[in-house]
């Protein structure tokens, strides 16, 4: 059994960024895998982006 991985994506107003990189992200076919989107408090529309386009991307929200 493959150990679990997390891949962390720290973010701030990317949005064309994680539009760019983050299918690629999620094409892998390594089995334990998470991916983690944190976001610093951005005021464009990232997080509603990765809601609808990637819903098994966990989100972290931080306020500041």
């Amino acid at each position: 059994m493959r150990p679990k991985v997390a891949i962390v994506i720290l973010n701030y107003n990317g949005i064309r960024y994680l539009q760019r990189f983050l299918p690629s992200v999620l094409a892998t076919t390594y089995e334990s895998l998470e991916i983690v989107v944190a976001d610093n408090a951005s005021s464009d529309s990232s997080i509603s982006y990765v809601k609808e386009h990637f819903p098994s991307v966990t989100i972290i929200i931080n306020n500041e």
